[in-house]
């Protein structure tokens, strides 16, 4: 697998601009770890875990919500045989990244028209299309997340998987500022704390739908198995108290301070209580929402 240069300088001007009152070595970091061809496999390794054979995934058909840069499609394809699909919006607001991850694609040998340009909450598929529905740090940027679940599971077979990564803003931590977070509270105080007090840009903040959290996905998915036959087994409770009480993740952006916090935790003997009362408190992150259609 490969990204040209030239690829790689554009994905870095993108998040120099969301991000530009970071240091450019920082803004380094995000860009490799976002064209990093190790993290999907970790992803995909995630994804396994919840299927009834933890192999049982090549040539699978794969639709990816939000593709970003198209490298969790490159690596299901080529590593793992797998048929991956994925929508990516193009346009204003998404900084052409639908546009590099066709190029990303063509780069390495496959066939760009895989990754579609469309949003959640229209998915360009008939029903009953995927075995596995997967997605990953999108539902906080949708414009109906409710929408979106819904079309996932429409577009998902019977017997197939639907797996919805998103951060928590019920709990106490935000990835994308890599930034203590105060659960559940107004947008306004966030933007205010990000530029007073950690002296941050806060506009990227206004792409973030906050109102994300345990309760309102629980909400949404509860409101569509009113219509749908589906059955959500896990939010992702028991791989958090895994990684709180082993410090088994991968440190990707702002994550190395929480593997710190977190190895601190163990030092002290305390980290499988700490992380049984957050999953008390449903402040526990990200959500991994996993849901099997029947």
């Amino acid at each position: 697998m490969m990204i040209g240069k030239h690829i790689y300088e554009k994905v870095f001007s993108v998040y120099g601009k969301f991000f530009s009152n970071i240091s450019p070595v920082d803004q380094r970091k995000i860009t490799d770890d976002v064209l990093s061809f190790e993290k999907p496999k970790e992803q995909i390794e995630l994804l396994k875990r919840f299927l009834p054979k933890q192999n049982d995934l090549h040539g699978k058909k794969l639709l990816e919500i939000g593709s970003g840069f198209g490298i969790f499609n490159t690596i299901a394809r080529k590593e793992y045989g797998i048929d991956a699909w994925g929508i990516e919006p193009s346009g204003e607001g998404f900084d052409n990244t639908h546009e590099l991850s066709l190029e990303i694609l063509k780069e390495n040998g496959l066939d760009s028209s895989v990754i579609k340009n469309a949003v959640g909450e229209l998915l360009p598929f008939p029903d009953n299309t995927f075995d596995i529905v997967y997605s990953t740090n999108v539902l906080e940027h949708v414009q109906d997340p409710q929408k979106v679940l819904s079309e996932a599971v429409r577009v998902c077979k019977p017997g197939g998987l639907i797996q919805i990564i998103a951060p928590n803003y019920g709990s106490f931590f935000d990835g994308h500022y890599a930034c203590f977070y105060l659960p559940y509270q107004p947008k306004w105080f966030w933007k205010w704390w990000l530029r007073h007090v950690l002296r941050h840009d806060p506009s990227f903040a206004d792409t973030l739908r906050t109102n994300i959290h345990y309760f309102s996905i629980k909400k949404w998915i509860n409101n569509i198995a009113e219509k749908n036959n589906i059955k959500v087994i896990s939010f992702g409770e028991e791989i958090f108290y895994e990684r709180m009480t082993t410090a088994n993740f991968s440190a990707w952006a702002g994550l190395s301070r929480i593997k710190s916090l977190v190895a601190l935790l163990s030092k002290l003997k305390v980290s499988s209580l700490v992380a049984r009362i957050l999953i008390f408190l449903k402040a526990f992150t990200p959500i991994i929402l996993t849901v099997r259609k029947k």
